[in-house]
């Protein structure tokens, strides 16, 4: 809502004095106009791909390991083996893992968006 209520008014009354209607509108002014702003809000949701919801699953799941091949995700393995295990050698390399492919997924999103779209790109 903030974006679109960030276009200007004017565009909007000038089609309306060229004749458009309102879907004609909505297709040549608002969607052109809230692409950058879509297209950076999913470069951002991209590079959370890999983390999981480690409050919800851990409240849930717990100590219970009958559940972890079923529920585990990265951040609970990574806080059980710092935790459970002490080992934080690989607690820090699954970490590092994760943020490592996640910062390659945004950097591969982003390169896709420059090539079709140049003006939209995040970097």
């Amino acid at each position: 809502m903030a974006a679109i209520s960030g276009i200007s008014d004017e565009l909007y009354e000038s089609a309306r004095i060229d004749g458009a209607n309102r879907l004609q509108q909505i297709f040549y002014i608002t969607f052109p106009l809230l692409r950058p702003t879509l297209v950076i809000l999913t470069l951002l949701a991209v590079g959370r791909i890999f983390y999981g919801d480690f409050g919800m699953i851990y409240g849930i799941v717990g100590e219970n390991s009958l559940l972890y091949p079923t529920t585990d995700v990265i951040d609970t393995f990574t806080f059980r083996a710092l935790r459970g295990l002490g080992d934080f050698g690989m607690a820090s390399s699954v970490a590092l893992y994760q943020s490592v492919m996640g910062l390659l997924t945004i950097l591969l999103f982003n390169g896709l968006v420059k090539k079709y779209d140049p003006d939209s790109r995040l970097f």
